[in-house]
């Protein structure tokens, strides 16, 4: 939907019939895929479409200790970035996260486990799972955090085609306990929200996880629920190693996955995802740790691949 995308999460409605047909259809020769990048751009700036909403939530800032190897300042960069691209002027338009509130955690996650992430009663053992220290100023972070990805999902039910958070993306959170720097799985909050506030129009829903690391939190918390599917592509021998759950589809890519073995997947699953699953919903969660540079992903995407 977008040219150009550095992180987070999209979410768009999709109406059955064209949106469908448009994904399945296949043209008479393939482009490569830098091509096929330039004829959606093009598409997508000719339709007229209005700005991508884009929200952001590093405004609440969390101060790390120093030398810790979450780089918390990505959130702010990656939104500087895409201010000063000259590209994007008119194209994009970013917005404050607001905080998500209590009741809404809880549609997803367990009332206790929310209520100790908030006063700060998470054990020792439980904060290393995580990743981060328990600070009030961690609390606001992730509230913005969960809270941009609801807004975003409001926003498409206001009538956008597509909205977006420039953070989020916390797959790896359970209802009742955090993982991998996760603490509120903001797709599981916004999911049960959309099928609670919007009921027949939000189903079914699919989740596209294409973030190196499976989607363990989100699986589970979906496990067994027919009004979602989970798809989730990750490498093969990243983590999470020992608390993976099963998507509704799962692809274990090898290391050194490149470009075209990676893309190759897509167009192979996702018209057959989208013909299958019919979605009136979408999730898109683009991570961006594939890329060859990236110290622990171990695949070799490129930026243009990404």
């Amino acid at each position: 939907t977008t040219a150009r995308w550095a992180g987070g999460l999209l979410f768009g409605r999709r109406g059955g019939t064209s949106a469908t047909s448009a994904t399945s259809r296949a043209p008479s020769k393939r482009p490569s895929p830098p091509q096929q990048h330039q004829q959606r751009r093009t598409s997508a700036t000719n339709a007229g479409a209005p700005p991508l909403k884009i929200f952001q939530s590093d405004w609440a800032h969390e101060q790390l200790p120093d030398k810790h190897r979450f780089p918390m300042e990505k959130y702010r960069l990656v939104r500087e970035e895409l201010l000063q691209d000259a590209s994007l002027r008119g194209k994009i338009a970013f917005q404050r996260a607001p905080l998500v509130a209590r009741e809404s955690l809880e549609l997803v996650h367990c009332a206790t486990y929310v209520d100790r992430v908030f006063s700060g009663q998470l054990t020792p053992k439980e904060n290393r799972a995580i990743g981060f220290p328990w600070t009030a100023e961690s609390v606001t972070r992730y509230r913005a955090s969960a809270g941009g990805t609801l807004a975003a999902l409001h926003s498409v039910f206001a009538g956008l085609p597509v909205a977006g958070h420039a953070a989020g993306g916390t797959h790896h959170a359970f209802r009742d306990r955090g993982e991998g720097f996760c603490v509120f799985n903001d797709i599981g909050v916004a999911s049960v929200t959309a099928m609670a506030d919007y009921g027949a129009a939000a189903v079914p829903i699919l989740v596209i996880d294409l973030d190196v690391h499976q989607g363990n939190g989100t699986a589970d918390i979906f496990q067994g629920n027919d009004k979602v599917f989970t798809f989730s592509i990750h490498g093969a021998n990243n983590y999470p190693f020992k608390t993976r759950r099963r998507s509704d589809l799962d692809l274990d890519v090898p290391d050194g996955t490149t470009d075209e073995e990676y893309l190759s997947l897509l167009e192979e699953h996702l018209p057959q995802l989208f013909a299958e699953v019919k979605p009136k919903l979408v999730f898109y969660q683009a991570g961006v740790d594939g890329l060859k540079e990236d110290s622990f992903g171990r695949l070799a995407l490129t930026r243009s691949g990404l």
